[in-house]
């Protein structure tokens, strides 16, 4: 869909560009084929990520995706130079705008599509997670911003009859293209370089752990004493080493977990499970690992309270 979307438009505002000698309307041409060439991109490398893992990515193929974030995003900046090489081309040699009817039509058409597609992108890109359409959805918001800069440049200079306003026009949305697809490049770059999750995030993943209390072990331990046939995931002492990192759409979330070292192999893989299921529900795409500890003989409050210490005692 955004293929054939910003393939026509592109070819739309070149052709009305060159007929009216509109700095913006050439800007809006230029942004619209970088934009081509960002779905392209997002069309191959959101199919290569979605591959499952293999041999030689037992990670699976996410990076792919950021990579192309960060490529599309780099095309946006490309896109504002661009737009300000015409803007000071155009300050240099100003000249009045033809076909001016033609021209603002073209741009109000531009527009309305323009915002279907981001519109279609951004909640594709919400559902599955992927920074690549996020950024695609990014172009075409970035298309209605500019749309309607120049709109505002094609009225002004009608009223006025000042053609620096078209020159003007473009700087200013070559300003806000630098703005967003500088952020988009921090995010990919954080993501290339495994940066934890946002702190929301991991706070909500301690939340699923529920051991952030000083206070939980003790809590656990009365739960064990009211009734021996407490859930496993009430057997958990504590967990720590909570690593966590993001590649594409998949969060890789890591962490030691410290159960009772008289627990069986069987009710410790019970305990994993169950948490991993509860990340994996806020988190559909998540990846989870879970190293088990069992808990040290110096933690006496622990040991004190142990059902099964216990029955060995007596």
């Amino acid at each position: 869909m955004a293929l054939g979307v910003t393939l026509g438009l592109t070819a739309l505002k070149l052709v009305v560009a060159l007929l009216s000698h509109s700095a913006g309307v050439m800007s809006e041409a230029i942004h619209s084929f970088l934009d081509l060439v960002s779905a392209a991109v997002s069309y191959f490398t959101i199919r290569e990520a979605g591959k499952p893992a293999d041999e030689e990515h037992p990670f699976g193929h996410g990076k792919i995706e950021t990579l192309s974030s960060l490529f599309e995003s780099l095309l946006l900046i490309l896109a504002a130079g661009l737009m300000i090489f015409e803007g000071v081309d155009h300050m240099r040699n100003p000249s009045s705008i033809r076909h001016e009817a033609l021209a603002i039509g073209v741009i109000c058409f531009s527009l309305v599509v323009s915002y279907w597609a981001f519109r279609q992108n951004a909640a594709a890109a919400k559902q599955t997670e992927s920074s690549a359409l996020q950024v695609n959805a990014l172009h075409f918001f970035s298309d209605v911003v500019a749309s309607l800069g120049v709109l505002l440049a094609l009225g002004l200079m009608k009223i006025t009859g000042w053609l620096m306003i078209d020159a003007l026009i473009a700087f200013g949305v070559a300003a806000y293209v630098l703005l967003v697809s500088a952020k988009q490049v921090k995010v990919a770059l954080k993501e290339l370089t495994d940066t934890q999750l946002p702190q929301s995030e991991i706070q909500t993943i301690w939340g699923i752990l529920d051991v952030s209390s000083e206070n939980m072990p003790q809590k656990i331990h009365e739960k064990v004493q009211e009734s021996p046939q407490v859930h496993a995931s009430d057997k958990i002492i504590e967990a720590h080493d909570l690593r966590t990192r993001k590649s594409g759409a998949t969060r890789h979330i890591d962490f030691h977990l410290v159960v009772c070292g008289q627990m069986s192999v069987e009710i410790s893989h019970a305990v994993c499970d169950q948490l991993e299921g509860k990340i994996q529900n806020v988190f559909p795409q998540s990846s989870v690992n879970i190293h088990v500890e069992p808990c040290e003989k110096e933690k006496t409050q622990c040991h004190l309270t142990c059902p099964h210490l216990n029955r060995n005692k007596s």
